[in-house]
């Protein structure tokens, strides 16, 4: 298969035949770079500008503007090279939808698979050709010339796990093959700065060794061994002398054969290797990916081994002395002194064992008197002697951090290492520039095929349990296999009333525990982690049980805890190296692992420290989300704020954009709080989130966490006795329910809160229920008598001064008399709408009112006008961030260009409009969509795909209750040319109003 893009050097293109650099602008290729890298995958639009825009450049004001425009040139630029790929638009990101084998990055991959396969199946000959044929595709850098930190991350990890593998892997094939000359022509070509590489000195040392000359190597070898020794590298000058002095042991035997550690070397040389080794795993599972990087690392040649280190690590329970065990029982045979298995005990209950003791206890295992030498260091010194001769296999099972184990790789020098541990052992990486792998919870299909293998026909009986089990488990060995157990012992229950059973925390952490032991549970497999942090890390990891979500900010966690967030960093950071949460990011941000939430939990004291956090937790969120609305909305009336908590200091925002992006990354946790606050009693918390979040989660369609957060809002002021809060979440109520199209339960919430604001005397409140009651007749086709209810609310809002609401209802108004035909009516209604809603600063519904003016004014033809409105409304739309107010004005710029003749601008608009309007999750917003598209279509002289189009509108009206919209399409299909007369399409029905919040009563949600 041909290669269609370039990576490997500057990003490339395959045009004409030919790769080129020049198929577009710089920007441009750095976009397609990023997606490349992760083909399929969605990227945001965050990481894309983070990737394109280098270091010293200053990042796009707009992004999601800037990135439009790029990724419609670079769709340009395949479509011209009739290039098989596809850039979609997905969740506020893109994807590159392409054949992986098309990249050189993957082909490369590919092909060093295949040397691999070649090499393990003793072709070595044919190894050397496929890896020479691999690295042939890197024709520069990777990424040349991008400098943004995430290219030079990405960059500097292939290199480091790709590029410098395979030459080393290249190298020893040539050796292997008896290639020594070939060998060192290829390490004289990788030049500075790898030619510094511990690896490649090595390398270097066998290939003139390999060609008799001894001279140069010894040369060669004091000149490195100094070299590191002046960078104060003694780990790498120590493992290099060691190598250098293997090499030279043959000479050393015919001069000196007498000595006696030359003697114990020979006698140790015709020892059987050694076996030290747990009981292969059975049924082991995934870590296909873990297992073929300590190939990489170990292995890189068949029959042979590096003499490398490797740590492996991750949360407990999560499998890594099983990986080590299964992997080493593979590789065994390419150890000429054997493998061992070492239990460190770092974590748990037995006493740590030291470095002396595993000396010694090496040295008894391989038959060595270890009571004729005295003194640790002689000890140590003999044991590396033996190992140099015949290196094995080491694996330091459960270290407890570097301290631990950093004295024993000196003396295992030459033999290949692998250590567990649940810390991260960064200081060992660091030191040592050893790989650590991180094993994460299995993927679901690994858990459901470890399940599978355990539980056996029993399945046969009930197999849809089967993932269901998995997902509570969440991916973790240990608790599958105590799972698996428990269903093995009670073989006359039901695999479904297991589930039921193990849908308790509780029980699943503790099962497990059947005579055999505590430490056979999950519960005190965590407890030992926990137990093993410092009073700080425990406390701040207890935080994390009183928080709702499984995701959170450190900014959160430090207003639970009552401090600054620089001051839990470092707690925070002691809990990800221990592998008890996740950063999943480079932000702020922390993720926990649903089991050990829950063990979190079983932590929690409950009291009166233990609320004290609850409340603070429940003020930082409402009041950076009520400072991130002030910023979206700073013309609308907001709740009464309680006093914040002290020891709490909210996030401040300076531009709506930072504001938006808060809300929407914290969407789940706000959603969580507030059921959260309800269930604690915390209701003054609970009835106002729902009322600072829904403004800017109803901009992108979330209807369905607006109505849930108000529901519970309902109930909690009705708790406190709140009657004007009350009142207000049922006009919001109201006010969402008509957006997501559940208008008979709109209906009756309006009712309700009619009632409450007309029983307690509050006269704007009732304006404002009024108005979407309102709009619920023009909802109903009602015009006549929605006319009469705008006009009364008018003469209200005037009458109380109230410029938001007389800008509300003179808007709607507009919009009403537009649906009956009155359009010179209307304007006067809409440019008073525009000016009231200038003076207060209102760019949302600007942005709504010169939308409804472009499209009267297209209608009237009057096309001067309407281009003047539209680009006034596109100016606003970038600053609004509102997905349905885009997708109205898309619409509406569709028609005008149809209307103008410009049929295929009008498409793109057409088509812009449906993909927003899927993006806002609102039906009736698709319906008036797909309606748009259809009379693009239709215009354009596509009858065919107008119907389709009009289809799909009439089935979501209908959906929706809109009998009145769906029976107008309707009449269209059933036309028998739909082109020839098509009726005007209106851009309305996704407005309603808000009840204002107490005590200033009215406030937001009427924009138009």
């Amino acid at each position: 298969m041909e290669i269609a893009f370039g990576i490997l050097g500057q990003t490339t293109m395959r045009m004409h035949g030919n790769l080129t650099v020049k198929w577009s602008h710089r920007r441009e290729r750095n976009i397609l770079s990023a997606l490349l890298t992760h083909p399929g995958r969605r990227l945001s639009i965050d990481y894309l500008v983070g990737w394109a825009w280098n270091d010293d450049e200053e990042h796009p004001r707009a992004p999601k503007g800037a990135l439009y425009k790029c990724t419609g040139r670079i769709r340009q630029a395949l479509d011209t090279a009739d290039a098989p790929a596809k850039i979609v638009a997905s969740n506020g990101g893109y994807r590159l939808e392409v054949d992986p084998e098309l990249i050189d990055y993957q082909a490369f991959r590919q092909a060093m698979r295949r040397a691999h396969e070649v090499s393990d199946a003793g072709d070595h000959q044919a190894a050397c050709e496929a890896a020479h044929a691999a690295l042939d595709l890197w024709r520069d850098e990777p990424l040349a010339g991008i400098t943004s930190p995430p290219a030079e991350n990405w960059r500097n990890s292939v290199t480091d796990n790709d590029w410098i593998p395979a030459n080393t892997f290249l190298l020893a094939e040539l050796l292997a093959v008896g290639k020594p000359a070939e060998a060192l022509r290829h390490l004289d070509e990788l030049g500075d700065p790898y030619s510094a590489e511990l690896w490649f000195a090595k390398l270097r040392l066998q290939a003139l060794t390999g060609l008799g000359r001894y001279r140069s190597r010894d040369e060669y070898f004091i000149e490195m061994y100094r070299k590191f020794r002046q960078d104060h590298d003694v780990q790498a000058a120590d493992d290099l002398r060691a190598l250098n002095e293997h090499l030279r042991t043959p000479e050393r035997l015919l001069v000196d054969a007498a000595d006696d550690v030359e003697t114990v070397l020979t006698t140790h040389h015709a020892a059987t290797p050694l076996r030290e080794l747990p009981r292969d795993v059975g049924h082991f599972t995934g870590r296909t990916d873990v297992l073929a990087r300590l190939d990489a690392a170990i292995c890189p040649a068949p029959a042979a081994f590096t003499p490398a280190v490797v740590t492996l690590t991750g949360p407990p329970g999560v499998g890594k002395t099983s990986t080590a065990v299964w992997w080493a029982h593979r590789a065994a045979d390419r150890f000429p002194g054997g493998v061992a298995l070492l239990d460190l005990h770092g974590v748990g209950p037995a006493p740590r064992v030291e470095s002396a003791d595993v000396v010694d206890n090496l040295l008894s295992a391989l038959g060595y008197p270890v009571d004729r030498i005295v003194g640790a260091a002689a000890r140590a010194t003999r044991l590396r002697g033996l190992l140099c001769d015949r290196p094995m296999l080491i694996v330091l099972d459960n270290a407890q951090d570097t301290a631990h184990i950093e004295p024993l790789l000196r003396i295992l020098a030459d033999c290949a290492v692998i250590i567990t541990s649940r810390q991260r052992l960064t200081q060992l990486a660091r030191r040592h520039h050893c790989p650590v792998l991180t094993l994460e919870p299995l993927s679901s299909d690994s858990a459901v095929e470890l399940l599978d293998r355990r539980l056996g026909t029993r399945l046969d009986r009930e197999p849809d349990v089967l993932a269901n089990l998995a997902r509570l488990c969440g991916g973790i060995p240990l608790a599958l296999t105590i799972v698996a157990e428990r269903a093995a012992t009670r073989a006359g229950n039901r695999l479904r009333t297991l589930v039921d059973q193990l849908r308790d925390p509780a029980l699943l952490l503790t099962i497990g525990d059947d005579g055999d032991g505590e430490a056979s549970n999950l519960l005190s497999a965590f407890s030992w982690s926990y137990h093993g942090l410092d009073p700080s890390a425990q406390e701040t990891f207890r935080l994390f049980g009183l928080h709702p979500g499984l995701e959170v900010g450190a900014d959160v966690l430090a207003a639970a805890a009552g401090v600054e967030v620089a001051a839990g960093r470092r707690a925070l950071d002691v809990l990800v190296s221990a592998h008890l949460v996740q950063q999943p990011n480079d932000g702020d941000r922390y993720r926990i692992h649903d089991l050990f939430h829950h063990f979190a939990r079983t932590l929690v004291t409950e009291g009166p420290q233990a609320d004290d956090a609850r409340r603070r937790m429940a003020s930082y969120y409402l009041y950076t989300a009520h400072n991130a609305n002030r910023v979206v909305y700073p013309h609308k009336l907001v709740p009464p704020m309680p006093p914040a908590e002290p020891g709490c200091t909210p996030t401040r925002f300076t531009d709506p954009i930072g504001a938006i992006r808060w809300c929407l990354r914290e969407r789940a946790n706000l959603n969580a709080m507030c059921s959260y606050a309800a269930e604690h009693g915390l209701h003054h918390y609970a009835w106002r989130l729902p009322h600072v979040t829904g403004g800017i989660l109803n901009r992108f369609g979330f209807y369905d966490d607006i109505i849930a957060g108000l529901s519970l809002a309902a109930r909690s002021a009705a708790a406190l006795g709140d009657h004007t809060a009350e009142a207000s979440t049922l006009n919001d109520l109201g006010y969402v329910s008509l957006l997501a199209g559940h208008d008979a339960a709109g209906k009756a919430y309006l009712e309700q809160a009619l009632h409450l604001a007309t029983t307690h005397e509050m006269p704007v409140g009732s304006l404002t229920v009024r108005l979407n009651m309102a709009r619920f007749s023009r909802h109903a086709g009602k015009l006549p008598e929605a006319v009469r209810l705008f006009e009364r609310c008018l003469e209200d809002a005037r009458a109380a001064g109230d410029a938001e609401r007389q800008a509300t209802a003179s808007h709607d108004l507009g919009k009403t008399l537009v649906e009956l035909g009155r359009g010179r009516h209307a304007l006067h209604h809409f440019h008073r709408a525009l000016h009231l809603r200038t003076l207060i600063g209102d760019e949302a519904g600007q942005l709504a009112t010169r939308t409804e003016l472009t499209d009267l004014h297209r209608q009237q033809g009057e096309f001067g006008p309407a281009h003047t409105h539209c680009r006034q409304a596109f100016q606003l739309s970038a600053g609004v961030r509102d997905l349905v107010a885009t997708m109205k004005l898309a619409a509406v710029r569709a028609h005008l260009a149809s209307a103008e003749g410009r049929h295929d601008e009008a498409l793109t608009f057409a088509r812009d409009a449906v993909e927003l309007a899927s993006r806002a999750h609102t039906a009736t917003a698709e319906a008036r969509a797909f309606t748009t598209l259809g009379h693009v279509l239709a215009g354009r002289g596509e009858p065919d795909e107008a119907r389709v189009a009009w289809q799909r509108a009439a089935h979501l009206y209908r959906d929706r209750g809109r009998r009145a919209k769906a029976e107008q399409i309707e009449r269209l299909l059933a036309d028998s040319s739909p082109a020839a007369e098509i009726p005007e399409a209106r851009i309305s029905d996704e407005d309603t109003v808000s009840l204002p919040a107490p005590p200033s009563a009215p406030r937001r949600h009427h924009n138009g």
